[in-house]
C-alpha cells in the first residue's frame, strides 16, 4: 500500500511551507507528496522547488498547471490525473495549502480504515483555528451548522456538506469513481462530490477526532463561519441556492450514466433521483429540495435554503426561459 498526498495549490506562498512541514513531520510517513500548483504568481513555485530540493520527509512531485479553474475543478483535474497511477489499495490524503496537519493524523486514519471493504473514504474533525494557529472553535461539528452524522443523510448531502476537504482521505478505487464522475464543474465543491458517491455505496465513514488545524484567513474561499450583511447573506443564499440546484440535477443525470459503483440499498436515496425528470426539470428538483431543507434543516438558516431553491427555481420561468 502506498500512502500519497494530493495537494493542490494556487497563490500559497504564505502558508505552503508550513503545511507541507506538518506532513512530513507525521509519525507515520507518507510515500509521496503530489502538488499541483495552478498559476500561482507569488512565489509559491520558487518555494515549492526549494522544499523539493531538501532531503529527509516524503518526497515531492510537482505539477505546474497553466490556468487556476478554482479549488473544485483543480481537485477534480488533479484527481483525474493521479487516479491510473493509484492502486485500488492505495490511500490518498486529500490536502489545502494553507492547514496544518497534527503529527499523528495519518497514523489515526490508517487505523480507523484498517479493515474496511475497498472502496472507502474518510473524513475527521478539525480544530478551527486563525491565521496565526491561535484555537478559535475546539470542533468544527458543533451542531449549528453541521453535525455529524446527522449531516451525511443522503438527504442531507444533497443541501450541506459537512465534509472538510483537506480530512478526506480516500482509497485507491473510490478516488477511481470520482474521478470518472461526469460534469465535474456542476459541483460546489470537490469534497462534496465525494461525499456524494461515497455515501451513494455506504462507504463514507467519520473519525471523530481533531487531526489537523483548519486556519481561517482573509483568503479562504470558505470558511468554518462568516459574518455577513443581511444583504450579502440573502445574496450568497440564492447563489448557493442555483449551485445546489445544478449539483443535485448533475448528481440525478450521473445516476443513469452507467459511471458510478451499485448504490448500497442501505443508503436509502431519494426516489426522485432516478426519476427520468430529476436531470432536467428544474422547478420539480427545486421543489423536492425545499422540501428536504424545510422538515430537515437544523436551523432557521438552514430552512431558508427550501425559499431561495424555489426563487432561484422560478427565476429562469420569469425571464421567459423554460424551467
Amino acid at each position: 500500500m502506498t500512502l500519497h498526498v494530493l495537494l493542490c495549490s494556487h497563490n500559497g506562498a504564505r502558508f505552503i511551507a508550513q503545511q507541507i512541514a506538518s506532513i512530513r513531520a507525521q509519525s507515520r510517513a507518507v510515500d509521496v507528496i503530489h502538488v499541483f500548483d495552478h498559476a500561482s504568481q507569488d512565489g509559491t513555485r520558487e518555494v515549492l522547488a526549494q522544499l523539493a530540493q531538501e532531503s529527509g520527509g516524503a518526497p515531492l512531485a510537482l505539477h505546474w498547471i497553466d490556468n487556476a479553474p478554482g479549488p473544485a475543478l483543480s481537485f477534480f483535474n488533479a484527481m483525474a490525473q493521479l487516479a491510473p497511477q493509484v492502486g485500488a489499495g492505495d490511500c490518498i490524503f486529500l490536502a489545502d495549502q494553507d492547514d496544518v496537519w497534527l503529527p499523528g493524523k495519518v497514523a489515526a486514519m490508517l487505523e480507523a480504515a484498517a479493515g474496511l471493504p475497498l472502496p472507502w473514504a474518510l473524513f475527521h474533525d478539525v480544530q478551527v483555528v486563525d491565521e496565526a494557529l491561535a484555537p478559535l472553535q475546539p470542533t468544527f461539528y458543533t451542531g449549528n451548522p453541521y453535525a455529524v452524522p446527522r449531516d451525511i443523510d443522503p438527504r442531507r448531502l444533497l443541501l450541506v456538506n459537512p465534509v472538510i476537504g483537506h480530512t478526506l482521505v480516500l482509497s485507491g478505487d473510490m478516488l477511481a469513481s470520482v474521478a470518472r464522475l461526469p460534469e465535474p464543474s456542476a459541483y460546489v465543491m470537490h469534497d462534496w462530490a465525494v461525499a456524494l458517491v461515497a455515501q451513494r455505496m455506504q462507504r463514507l465513514a467519520w473519525v471523530p477526532q481533531c487531526l489537523s488545524l483548519y486556519r481561517q484567513h482573509g483568503a479562504n474561499l470558505l470558511g468554518a463561519s462568516r459574518q455577513r450583511s443581511l444583504g450579502a447573506q440573502l445574496q450568497r443564499g440564492m447563489q448557493l441556492a442555483a449551485q445546489v440546484l445544478e449539483q443535485a440535477m448533475a448528481w440525478a443525470r450521473a445516476q443513469s450514466g452507467g459511471v458510478l459503483p451499485a448504490a448500497s440499498p442501505a443508503a436509502q436515496l431519494p426516489g426522485w433521483l432516478a426519476q427520468p425528470w430529476a436531470g432536467r426539470n428544474q422547478l420539480r428538483v427545486a421543489l423536492h429540495l425545499a422540501w428536504h431543507a424545510l422538515v430537515s434543516g437544523p436551523t432557521l438558516r438552514r430552512r431558508a435554503m427550501g425559499l431561495f431553491l424555489v426563487l432561484q427555481a422560478l427565476r429562469p420561468a420569469r425571464q421567459g426561459a423554460r424551467p
